[in-house]
């Protein structure tokens, strides 16, 4: 019994579909865990306990996610068109 997963046990239309699918599910996880450490850090900045220079550190850290997340939303709709043009 063949179990591959691939061109040959599917058509390619429905690999692709497939590939694109983890494409989005990757996109979507990848932001949820950004988002979740921004929060975090938004947590840590609020707190009184925080200094000056931990602050600017959180802020950094927050800007950082919020980049992160912007790029991986573009590389991952890249590759979305890429795989789709197949």
């Amino acid at each position: 019994m063949n179990r591959r997963v691939g061109p040959t046990r599917f058509g390619p239309k429905a690999y692709f579909q497939m590939v694109i699918t983890l494409v989005r599910m990757a996109r979507v996880l990848l932001i949820l865990f950004l988002a979740f450490f921004t929060v975090s850090f938004v947590i840590g900045l609020a707190t009184p306990e925080t200094g000056p220079i931990e602050k600017v550190v959180l802020l950094a850290l927050i800007a950082g996610c919020v980049f992160l997340a912007s790029k991986v939303s573009t590389l991952a709709t890249k590759a979305q068109t890429r795989l789709q043009r197949h």
